[in-house]
């Protein structure tokens, strides 16, 4: 004897999902300036002098909000990369839930996730070669 309540909402979870990420991308957004006040700057690199994976990340999401596609993607390639890949899951998995009722099992081959975590060693070690073109992976 219910009438409604939150079990349609948990019968779509990838919506839900989607609509929680959406809504903290755009709080986000709105309090930008406050939040990249309080982010602690790299220490991998302070300590170092090299670039970690991430860095240029936070200057890329800020200029991807901001329209700046080809800027964000001198930041840090990386992050747009696997934004991509997280915003074509999601957009795949919410269209299978809203399709045949729900989405199913996300499985993720092992070989996947081997090529990502290679792939993120390999952009880790080519950006921080400091010959052309690799100086093109480093965030300015």
């Amino acid at each position: 004897m219910t009438t409604g309540g939150i079990r349609p909402v948990l019968r779509k979870p990838w919506t839900l999902l989607g609509f929680v990420v959406g809504v903290v991308a755009l709080v986000a957004w709105l309090f930008q300036r406050s939040l990249m006040n309080l982010m602690p700057p790299c220490l991998f690199h302070r300590l170092t002098h090299l670039h970690c994976p991430g860095c240029g990340g936070r200057r890329c999401v800020k200029m991807l909000s901001h329209g700046r596609v080809l800027e964000a993607l001198h930041m840090n390639a990386l992050v747009i990369g696997i934004g991509l890949g997280f915003a074509f899951v999601f957009i795949k998995q919410i269209h299978k839930e809203w399709k045949y009722g729900q989405a199913g099992n996300f499985d993720v081959s092992p070989r996947l996730g081997w090529a990502i975590g290679y792939g993120v060693i390999a952009f880790w070690i080519l950006r921080n070669i400091p010959l052309w073109p690799f100086t093109l992976l480093a965030p300015y």
